[in-house]
């Protein structure tokens, strides 16, 4: 077992890993230590004489450690400190900036594009050859030749690392596609296997419940019709009791196969609001389609006002899941066949939920019960949810009718490359 220090070291690490994957580059990391050992090891065989060359020497050294943190802006100092360091110091004429000079060239090609590396070769060619010639020892071309082979390694390491990233996100792409088929067939096989006998269920339950239970011979004996047509209040109350533990079945049962259906994730660099828009339209349409079933007239709208929110994972998730269980308290606690409104606002930082039903004679306390729905996800869990996350919840009854609102305040999405990663992660 990991002691205190260790474990918080770890999550330490680990955190900086993902905040700032620089540090942890491991090539980039071994060749700043190459090169800082290359030029302190210069400096040690040839010291600087004066003040002004301890200080060039150190805003150098000092580049060049914090370059991990900051490639280009680090590179670029580079690069001016050894261009002006004559300007202060003879010391600069020794050379001891050339590996440095080296690796800035090096990193800016590997951070950048081809049109930056031509620059950066460009201007070197110009410089050495008209601007600032090499001494009588020095040949032009080898160091022309160099700086270019640098540039071009640089490059090298970009288009690999590149290349490797297409790599590994075709292969998530794939075992992601073979995983949403694998779940679509499950999702297909729990439908057929378990839906239609459930929806039967609840409406031989709902027959019952009315008094149509009677069969086409039951009005051929007049004598036995009150006996036969006419359900007993304990029968019905049965029939009432079944029909919601299949409903509740049911609607647990739909909310998993959602689950298997649903890709979450599609949702992170949604910077448009789409795919969010389209998640709780399919979750509408969905719903609609199963009351209907059940025998409610149900009208649901979702309205867009000054535009689509793009909203997080999290926030998406609890907002589709809200929406589920709205259907799922309609299903159990509205009046059958009776008319029921939602209405999805989408706003571009907040997400507005409204709902308006009759309920039954016998559920007009539902307000006060509904943290003992069955499954642990009543609205009073959702509320404590919203709540967490500065939104509202609130629910009355007036004249036999519900009414439901939710105000979800939206999380705006970081629209980055490594977003994928975190939501995978």
């Amino acid at each position: 077992m990991r002691s205190k220090p260790a474990t918080q070291y770890i999550a330490w690490r680990n955190r900086m890993r993902t905040q700032h994957p620089n540090l942890w580059h491991p090539i980039r990391f071994a060749i700043m230590l190459i090169v800082l050992a290359w030029t302190i090891y210069g400096v040690c065989y040839e010291p600087p004489t004066d003040i002004s060359g301890v200080i060039w020497v150190a805003m150098l050294a000092t580049a060049l450690v914090l370059s991990p943190l900051f490639l280009k802006s680090t590179s670029v100092a580079i690069l001016v400190i050894a261009s002006i360091g004559d300007l202060f110091t003879p010391y600069a004429h020794l050379g001891n900036s050339l590996p440095a000079q080296l690796y800035a060239y090096g990193m800016l090609a590997y951070s950048t594009n081809a049109i930056i590396v031509a620059t950066l070769l460009t201007y070197y060619v110009v410089n050495i050859l008209l601007i600032d010639p090499p001494g009588p020892n020095t040949n032009p071309v080898a160091m022309v030749g160099m700086y270019a082979m640098v540039l071009l390694l640089g490059r090298a390491l970009s288009w690999s690392e590149k290349t490797t990233q297409k790599s590994f996100e075709a292969a998530q792409n794939k075992n992601r596609l073979q995983e949403l088929e694998s779940r679509t067939r499950i999702a297909d096989a729990i439908h057929d296997a378990v839906t239609g006998d459930l929806s039967a269920a609840a409406f031989v339950a709902q027959r019952h419940i009315g008094g149509n239970s009677s069969g086409p011979g039951v009005a051929a004996d007049p004598a036995n019709a009150t006996t036969t047509t006419a359900t007993t209040t304990s029968d019905a109350e049965d029939w009432r009791q079944i029909n919601e533990y299949i409903l509740s079945a049911l609607t647990n049962v739909h909310r998993v196969i959602d689950e298997l259906n649903m890709d979450p994730t599609t949702l992170p660099g949604d910077a448009d609001g789409e795919a969010l828009s389209n998640l709780l339209r399919a979750t509408l349409d969905d719903g609609d389609r199963r009351l209907r079933k059940l025998g409610f007239n149900i009208t649901s709208i979702r309205h867009c006002a000054g535009g689509k929110p793009s909203a997080s994972q999290a926030i998406a998730e609890l907002a589709n899941n809200l929406l589920r269980e709205i259907y799922a308290n309609i299903a159990r606690h509205a009046a059958p066949e009776s008319k029921v409104d939602l209405s999805v606002m989408l706003r571009p930082n907040a997400i507005e939920i409204t709902q308006i039903n009759p309920m039954k004679e016998d559920m007009a306390g539902a307000d006060e019960r509904d943290d003992e729905l069955p499954g642990g996800h009543g609205l009073a869990s959702f509320k404590k949810q919203l709540e967490s996350y500065q939104g509202t919840l609130t629910t009355s009854t007036q004249d036999g009718s519900w009414t439901l609102f939710a105000y979800i305040p939206v999380t705006v999405i970081d629209d980055s490359s490594g977003l994928l990663e975190q939501v995978q992660v």
